[in-house]
């Protein structure tokens, strides 16, 4: 996603006036052996020899949650998901806006730009054999919009078949009354429910004697493409599906699958697509293996096997790196320079051609390639919880005795600025990134429209720290907590923790420098930082139970809208237990910058809601860094699109 002013309209725009040529659109399949237009070390004489050719091997410190697309919403599961499964049309090599047809032979659109007619490509079989049918594709995106719920990436469909705004199938049932609450929505109108279900099959319809399936919008979308593009346009075979277990296809029962949890969902711990490789075995907590698969529409994989294993310690991954027993490691950001130490060869980004210069050999006896310089599309930030759900283990008494916290413990605007006055962007970027990143003024990125360089932001500043925790009023008695001679937080203290996914030391540094920087203002706060396991941090914080957590995001499609929902009204404001009324305000200015068509009238309303934002301070925005990746030197066809949730291993092979 990179510079698009007018991303929403401009390419709707361009659908209306090119729909006449466009009756098919279609382009170049890449295949195995193709040495991706991303791989400038595709020419590179190899510096050594991996010992296993056929196996590739990554070792990271984040589990998939889930292997269901329609579900899968974090980058661990989606990067399974991306090599299990496939999509209509898919990303041409490196680019964020340009598409090649993967199961949709073609498309065309109408002259209106709100109707998409994919022509199904024949001869695809799944993984245990059966046929690709349009029924099939039709089926997965029902079963999707039906699933639905503010933990999966359904709301980005919602509002392409239902209009902005309509952030969730429960909207067309009870204006989202009962959003995320599967008992409420069950208890609706019976013709409701089925008017919605029938709304969802109306808007994807499938013709199986034409081999089609036509899809209608609520209005031209210009991110309609890259959006199917992603991992939850990946196609179930619906027969097997329904055998397992998912929605039976009937609008009778479609509100017993909704908002279905991971640890529950059926299709979370199997796969059956008809990606280039399919699930072997998954030892969870140990590593998931993927095998080729062999009868692939395309040529097949040229990698064998690719063994993706978890390990939450930086210092064994790296020793694996050493011993040749990994091709790829995760790397925090304050570990490159040990990495670095051992670059053989370096390949920089350049930004006038959005691609990768030839590599350069730096020394040839060292092993490793780096790819440096790119923009990232993804930041970490600090996130406030409104009001911690029962059953919190994190929030100590529960009180505020100085030996927990109470759960609205965040909902007081000057304890939020107070941490955000605490928090050191400078030892931020120079610990973690070497200064290699700049602070973040704004919830979009550079370049989109909303983003302000000169807006304001928090910087350390201990003074106002202390200020601000004088001014909090917890007890709620109209006295602030400074002068408040029956106590309150400045002389009664807390004691919380707050929560980052474990093995990501670049977030257990973060909670660090708030923790200590907090401590130093008050010897009565104190805050311990905990590491969790991924598939805990993620329940844990989608039940709403962490008082505040350090997390991420990373964009789905290029555009500030893809920014602002998540961060002010969607999955973030709902681990944050964000008010309604707050969310009211929010929701009001994002629809209407989605809406906006004109590009300084669409800047001036998000500009309205980056001030709303800093002035309530529901998250800490930190820093957004440049890209680094390592790799054996052994390795090539390493496909870098940055939109991509990891590494897609068809085009990859190995000396």
């Amino acid at each position: 996603m990179s510079n698009r002013v007018v991303r929403l309209c401009a390419k709707a725009l361009c659908l209306l006036t090119l729909a006449g040529f466009l009756a098919a659109c279609s382009g170049r399949i890449p295949s195995a052996t193709a040495v991706p237009d991303s791989d400038p070390a595709g020419t590179q004489e190899a510096a050594r020899t991996s010992p296993d050719p056929a196996t590739f091997v990554q070792v990271t410190f984040g589990e998939p949650e889930t292997l269901d697309p329609a579900l899968g919403y974090d980058t661990a599961s989606n990067e399974m998901i991306l090599n299990i499964y496939e999509p209509l049309i898919f990303y041409d090599g490196i680019h964020t806006d340009r598409f090649v047809p993967l199961l949709a032979e073609s498309w065309r659109v109408s002259d209106d730009g709100r109707v998409y007619t994919f022509k199904i490509r024949s001869g695809v079989t799944f993984h245990e054999g059966q046929t690709l049918t349009a029924e099939d594709v039709a089926y997965s995106f029902q079963r999707g919009l039906l699933l639905g719920g503010r933990n999966s990436p359904q709301w980005l469909l919602a509002e392409l078949f239902f209009g902005v705004g309509v952030e969730d199938i429960t909207c067309l049932v009870d204006g989202c009354a009962s959003m995320d609450d599967r008992d409420a929505l069950a208890a609706q109108d019976s013709a409701a429910l089925l008017a919605a279900c029938q709304q969802v099959k109306a808007a994807i319809t499938a013709n199986e004697s034409n081999g089609t399936v036509t899809m209608t919008l609520a209005q031209p979308w210009g991110p309609f493409l890259p959006t199917i593009a992603q991992t939850w346009g990946g196609i179930l075979d619906k027969d097997w599906a329904i055998a397992n277990g998912a929605w039976d296809g009937s609008c009778e029962t479609w509100q017993n699958y909704y908002a279905e949890p991971a640890e529950s969902n059926p299709l979370s711990r199997i796969a059956n697509g008809t990606g280039p490789f399919k699930l072997g075995e998954w030892k969870v907590g140990e590593e998931l293996i993927l095998f080729r698969n062999e009868n692939y529409w395309r040529e097949p994989a040229r990698l064998a096997r690719v063994v993706t294993k978890y390990v939450s310690e930086w210092g064994t991954r790296f020793a694996m790196m050493q011993a040749g027993d990994a091709d790829i490691v995760a790397v925090p950001a304050e570990n490159r320079s040990q990495m670095d130490a051992l670059v053989g060869e370096v390949c920089e980004f350049d930004a006038d051609t959005a691609r990768y210069k030839p590599c350069q050999v730096v020394n040839d006896s060292l092993p490793y390639r780096l790819y440096r310089g790119s923009p990232t599309l993804s930041r970490t930030d600090m996130f406030f919880n409104f009001q911690v759900a029962e059953g919190s283990n994190y929030i100590g008494s529960g009180k505020l005795d100085g030996n927990g916290i109470p759960p609205d413990f965040f909902s007081d605007v000057h304890i939020r600025r107070a941490f955000a006055y605490c928090f050191d962007w400078d030892v931020y970027i120079s610990d973690v990134f070497n200064g290699e990143a700049v602070q973040s003024p704004v919830i979009p990125l550079a370049g989109m429209p909303g983003y302000q360089a000169d807006a304001p932001v928090y910087s350390y500043d201990p003074a106002k720290c202390e200020e601000e925790f004088k001014l909090a009023d917890l007890d709620n008695d109209g006295i602030p907590a400074g002068s408040d001679p029956e106590g309150d937080v400045w002389t009664t203290g807390f004691r919380l923790q707050a929560l980052y996914n474990q093995g990501n030391t670049s977030r257990q540094t973060i909670a660090d420098i708030l923790a200590i920087n907090v401590a130093s203002i008050n010897n009565l706060f104190v805050i311990e930082t905990v590491g969790l396991p991924w598939p805990t941090f993620l329940r844990t914080t989608r039940n709403r139970q962490a008082p505040y957590f350090v997390s991420g995001w990373a964009e789905d499609i290029h555009d500030p809208h893809n920014w602002y929902v998540p961060y002010t009204i969607g999955s973030f404001a709902l681990r944050q237990s964000l008010p309604k009324d707050l969310q009211t305000q929010f929701r009001n200015l994002v629809n209407r910058g989605a809406a906006e068509t004109d590009p300084a009238a669409r800047q001036r309303i998000y500009e309205q809601l980056n001030r709303l934002f800093y002035d309530q301070t529901p998250t800490i925005l930190l820093a957004v860094a440049t890209g680094h990746t390592f790799e054996q030197r052994w390795v090539h066809g390493t496909l870098l699109n940055p939109i991509f949730p990891g590494e897609y291993f068809y085009p990859m092979y190995k000396d």
